[in-house]
């Protein structure tokens, strides 16, 4: 299976960080990761925490096709975490896609299963038709690896399905050609009939994935297709087409640079040879994919090419030699198994790790925010406070529009509470009046003490008549509202709507004019600053 390629969101596109992610999906390895390394370094010099993690995962991507499995791996565990602390869904999928990716190709499926599983639904609800695709091609193929056949090709079926709704022609020639191989593979053990049927059907989708490719002159994926077909003709037991393929997806490989992909054509190539006879050419293809494999330090490759010289030159009568190769194939075998097994430690003890720094940046967020609330709420009632009403008007002018109101809410006479009961009785009636206006309000609106006995409520998404409706209730229930011990007493409203060129400070002022007014026409009562051009009305109390 090819790379799970990643594609950088559109933001990027032009951006060097963009120019990192062409260069990996033309195989152009070491230019992407000059590129992803220069980006990451800015990013991190900028202190832009977005652009870090992307340039990490390119960085991840480039480990992988240049066969260093284990830095991929640990490259795409730290991109996980950077994109859970950004809140990146996006980079999240990609990252356990390179994930994935990695431990499937150190031999470790089930843990590339378990790693992808948990993103298939992030990947739905993000709706993204290729991503899916990516996502339900790397869940296919990993079932298929661990004999899952039905399971493997019905992913594949629904990957395909993306594609073909993505529209993105390398989507759709990867998923093909994955799918055309899922199907081969679950064929081997079947009747006659039934393989030769799957293997014409594997055939037809493997030529759709090398027609689109062809078309699009992707030549990485014409060299994948060619590689898959190859297979399946060799399948059929045609040694010599099956050589021809095998050998066109071998020198579209090197034309690529893409290395891994090179020593597994070569395999195939030596397979063909092998079974025509041709034993030192075979022999020779081996060779080559055992120096590729070994300057990549590929031991699933390595355990691969042991096994093959072994059947090779068993065939050939050189049994000593074919021996020594069944032994090294068998402690690789060995090998791969504990350097699964400390991947996975790794990724359980990283994760341990992200989980940890996961619930100390919630605590200090929350910690921030308690903080942050404590900044903006009034002591004595409970609601926000004059930091908090300045916050919330700023934020509703800048938003824009005219659709909303101010009420600046004022105690009537509220001195001669204090002189003749007391300051605590005073406190009392401020409470009282707090929560009032916190009944009375709806969700979008906020309340606040504006400074001493005088509130205000900011209406975000109403109109002069709505608030002054809503004022009105409250004046009414202020007036009656004296069952908790305080002493009673009655409130002034003025009511100014917004206006387009309104700052902050006109729009508290007129405000303010309309309870100046209802103070002087008698208090207990609602005035409204209306728009210029219309007379001001006014509700009083009956």
């Amino acid at each position: 299976m090819s790379a799970v390629m990643a594609r950088a969101p559109p933001e990027f596109s032009g951006t060097p960080l963009g120019k990192a992610f062409e260069a990996l999906a033309a195989r152009r390895v070491d230019e992407a990761r000059d590129i992803a390394l220069t980006a990451h370094d800015l990013a991190l010099a900028c202190d832009d925490a977005t652009v870090a993690g992307w340039a990490a995962l390119a960085l991840a991507q480039a480990d992988y096709h240049d066969a260093q499995f284990a830095s991929s791996i640990r490259r795409a565990l730290d991109v996980q975490a950077r994109a859970e602390a950004l809140g990146d869904a996006r980079l999240g999928v990609e990252a356990a896609l390179a994930l994935s990716a990695g431990f499937w190709r150190i031999g470790d499926t089930e843990t590339a299963i378990s790693v992808i599983e948990g993103e298939v639904e992030r990947a739905f609800r993000m709706g993204d038709r290729e991503l899916l695709a990516a996502v339900h091609r790397m869940l296919g193929v990993s079932l298929s690896e661990i004999g899952g056949h039905v399971a493997g090709v019905a992913t594949l079926e629904r990957a395909f399905g993306f594609a073909l709704e993505s529209g993105a022609p390398r989507a759709i020639c990867e998923c093909a050609n994955a799918l055309g191989n899922a199907i081969f593979a679950s064929c081997r053990a079947a009747g006659h009939e039934i393989r030769v049927d799957a293997l014409a059907n594997a055939e037809a989708m493997i030529r759709t994935a090398l027609d689109v490719a062809t078309e699009e002159g992707d030549l990485p994926a014409i060299a994948a297709a060619e590689s898959s077909l190859g297979a399946v003709i060799v399948e059929r037991g045609d040694w010599v087409e099956g050589r021809l393929w095998s050998n066109r997806a071998l020198d579209k490989t090197r034309k690529c640079g893409d290395r891994l992909a090179e020593a597994y054509a070569l395999l195939l190539v030596a397979q063909c040879d092998r079974e025509l006879g041709a034993i030192e050419q075979a022999v020779a293809s081996l060779e080559q994919a055992y120096a590729i494999g070994d300057a990549q330090a590929a031991k699933p490759l390595l355990c691969r090419v042991h096994l093959q010289i072994s059947q090779t030159l068993e065939r050939a009568g050189r049994l000593a030699e074919a021996l020594s190769h069944y032994k090294r194939h068998h402690a690789l075998e060995r090998e791969i198994a504990a350097d699964i097994g400390e991947q996975r430690a790794r990724m359980t003890s990283l994760r341990i790790d992200s989980e940890r720094s996961r619930r100390e940046v919630e605590r200090a967020r929350a910690e921030s925010l308690a903080w942050s609330d404590a900044a903006e709420r009034d002591a004595l009632t409970g609601i926000g406070n004059r930091r908090a009403f300045d916050r919330a008007l700023e934020k509703l002018l800048v938003r824009g529009g005219t659709h909303c109101a101010l009420a600046l809410i004022d105690c009537d006479r509220f001195k001669d509470v204090n002189d003749r009961a007391s300051h605590l009785a005073g406190d009392r009636v401020l409470q009282r009046i707090a929560r009032v206006l916190t009944q009375a309000s709806r969700r979008t609106d906020l309340a606040a003490r504006f400074g001493g006995d005088e509130f205000a409520v900011v209406f975000a998404d109403a109109g002069v008549e709505a608030a002054a409706a809503i004022c009105e209730r409250i004046r009414v229930a202020i007036e009656r509202h004296a069952d908790d011990g305080a002493p009673p007493v009655t409130v002034s409203i003025g009511i100014a709507g917004a206006l387009a060129d309104d700052s902050a400070s006109s729009f508290v002022a007129r405000a303010d004019a309309a309870l100046y007014r209802a103070k002087a026409d008698g208090r207990n009562r609602v005035a409204v600053t209306a728009p210029p051009e219309t007379p001001a009305p006014l509700s009083s109390a009956n």
